[in-house]
């Protein structure tokens, strides 16, 4: 039952991604870095930087959040992964400009991805990676729904399983205004190579038609 009800809600996430406009707000992978070296002004304004951020949380404007490990000045420090709803790239950097961390040029953006929408979601705090595909080249419409529909029906039997712990579709432009659906997901990895594995499982992949990307997330966290 669950499984028809993630499929009937991929078909229609599909539909509305292929006939939306640029005007619609998507998701947004967020990944920062640290900007500064002294771990004494990390410890001081991070209580700040919390509090202006569990905002934007309860707000619902951060979807997924991912926490890994740094090193700053030989000192420890957790710095986050994110996934952000808004409608550009530019409104996501304007979101995080009046956070304290960025106003004082602790940390920076090192990356904004646009993702596009989720369809699935798992809770569960474990090591993740994202995978993320790109079409080679514009296939044909009817190749694409074929491998679509296999790779996607195993993106739901891994979230079944605890593989993946969230997916998200988005929508590719080549010349011409030709526009296929692709998508990026969070997999549970014990380390790069697993994740690399559970890649090559993708018919996108195995079939030669798409690349893609792994990037270490961190620990999902319940939000």
């Amino acid at each position: 039952m669950k499984m028809r009800k993630a499929i009937k809600c991929l078909t229609l996430s599909l539909g509305l991604l292929m006939t939306a406009t640029n005007a619609y707000s998507a998701a947004y992978g967020v990944s920062l870095e640290w900007k500064t070296d002294d771990d004494q002004i990390i410890y001081e304004g991070m209580n700040a930087q919390r509090a202006a951020f569990s905002n934007l949380v309860k707000e619902g404007i951060i979807h997924d959040l991912y926490v890994r490990h740094s090193t700053v000045n030989d000192k420890q420090f957790p710095i986050i992964n994110f996934v952000m709803e808004a409608d550009s790239a530019d409104q996501v950097l304007k979101r995080l400009e009046p956070l304290p961390f960025f106003e004082n040029n602790v940390v920076s953006v090192n990356q904004v991805r646009s993702i596009g929408t989720k369809w699935l979601d798992k809770e569960i705090i474990q090591n993740n990676y994202a995978l993320e595909l790109t079409w080679i080249k514009p296939q044909q419409q009817l190749l694409v729904d074929q491998i679509l529909g296999l790779d996607l029906q195993k993106v739901v039997n891994w979230n079944a399983t605890g593989v993946v712990t969230s997916a998200y579709l988005d929508i590719q432009q080549f010349d011409g205004n030709l526009k296929r659906p692709t998508y990026s997901i969070a997999i549970q990895a014990k380390d790069e190579t697993q994740a690399d594995e559970f890649a090559q499982e993708l018919e996108a992949v195995k079939s030669g038609n798409a690349s893609y990307s792994i990037m270490y997330l961190g620990y999902k966290l319940n939000l």
